[in-house]
């Protein structure tokens, strides 16, 4: 739906084998804020993505009179549909209740963060510590190791495919148009053409067809093969965004490891300090009591108390809490790092289990791909070989 400053997606949900029907009406912005949300509140999840809101190629043709062309309103419908269909698919993310707010409709998406009281999950920090998502691991886990590279190499290939499909498409268009003049071209002819007229009327049939046979493949094929292949384009890049969360746990779980034996570390000179300082303590004491017995006129014990005094008027309370300070800060990043190890430990399980998901979803989505875009191409040349084979009996038939 096309308002007079932005476009409105309607969306229709039966609940319950059509029980219970539902109309809502949500912008693109509401759509994206909905999966920002739910990548927070499931961050060991691949997240369905949704179509960019400026997908390339797209916008090539009219970069701003976006909302003006038909096609690309339509193309954003279908994906933004496939993302909802694919969210209610989800074992995890089809029971979250701010999903069945925002199919039921009866309220604006303002409303439904802040009844949900879950909008605090979007300003989250990922990590406790500063780290990065891309920075080398002293010990990375192979086995993730391996699944980024093949998630980057994975986004290059469809990267890649996606591409040629949309010069493949293109000629189809550029075909499209060129036969339709043949076409228009070989009619006009056959009326000026006594003998040869109908066999000249039976190629320009045959080569009308093969524009209808043409259109029609450049469609299925946009429909069964173009779309799918963006969406695993955006899939892609959700998948890399997923396992450089994870990067970032285990970062942080070393950068909290580092930090506890750095704390360890000064604690150990801290106590050796004050072990020193009691040794000489113990010294001065001894010195101080056989200066008692014997005086000196060395003045040593008041200078020293003159130079404590300029320095820490109690340097053994200090050094005390010192150690005190270290020992809880200690104590506090052993149980950050713990907590950050189960952390990592549950993340790992669950983002390995829903890429095994993904991974079967893949399978079956790319068999469908290729299935359909072979039946598109049977079809197409059925249907222009039939004309084709009409046209050369009749050609044929021409007495020299």
């Amino acid at each position: 739906m096309a308002g007079g400053s932005y476009i409105a997606y309607i969306i229709h949900t039966d609940f319950r084998a059509g029980a219970l029907h539902c109309e809502s009406k949500h912008r693109y912005s509401e759509f994206e804020a909905l999966r920002k949300l739910l990548t927070k509140l499931y961050p060991t999840v691949v997240v369905p993505p949704i179509p960019e809101k400026h997908t390339v190629g797209a916008y090539a043709a009219k970069p701003t009179k976006a909302k003006e062309d038909p096609r690309i309103i339509q193309r954003r419908t279908r994906m933004l549909q496939a993302f909802l269909n694919r969210v209610a698919a989800h074992p995890s993310l089809r029971g979250e209740h701010v999903f069945h707010q925002f199919l039921e409709g009866g309220v604006t998406w303002g409303d439904i963060l802040a009844q949900s009281g879950l909008g605090h999950f979007l300003k989250r920090k990922d990590t406790s510590v500063k780290v990065s998502d891309r920075g080398a691991l002293k010990h990375p886990d192979t086995h993730f190791a391996l699944a980024e590279d093949y998630t980057i190499k994975f986004g290059s290939q469809i990267s890649h495919m996606y591409k040629v499909y949309r010069s493949l498409h293109r000629q189809h268009v550029d075909m499209t148009g060129t036969y339709s003049d043949l076409g228009a071209a070989y009619n006009g002819w056959s009326l000026s053409e006594g003998p040869l007229s109908h066999a000249i009327e039976q190629v320009g049939q045959a080569v009308d067809t093969t524009v209808a046979a043409t259109s029609q493949l450049a469609h299925n094929a946009e429909m069964g093969l173009g779309e799918p292949l963006l969406e695993y384009q955006l899939y892609s890049k959700a998948v890399d965004k997923l396992l450089r969360w994870r990067h970032k746990k285990h970062a942080e779980f070393e950068a909290l490891s580092d930090q506890l034996i750095a704390k360890k570390a000064s604690l150990l000179k801290l106590e050796a300090s004050e072990s020193e300082a009691q040794r000489l303590a113990a010294v001065l004491n001894a010195e101080g009591m056989a200066g008692h017995a014997r005086p000196s006129s060395g003045g040593g014990g008041g200078l020293m108390a003159t130079l404590n005094s300029l320095i820490d008027n109690d340097p053994a309370t200090t050094r005390r809490n010192n150690i005190s300070k270290t020992k809880d800060r200690i104590a506090a990043l052993e149980a950050q790092r713990e907590l950050c190890r189960v952390e990592l430990g549950t993340a790992n399980e669950e983002i390995q289990k829903d890429l095994d998901r993904f991974q079967m979803d893949k399978i079956k989505d790319f068999r469908n791909m290729l299935l359909s875009f072979a039946l598109a191409q049977r079809e197409y040349h059925r249907k222009a070989a039939k004309a084709w084979e009409e046209a050369k009996g009749e050609v044929e038939r021409i007495q020299p």
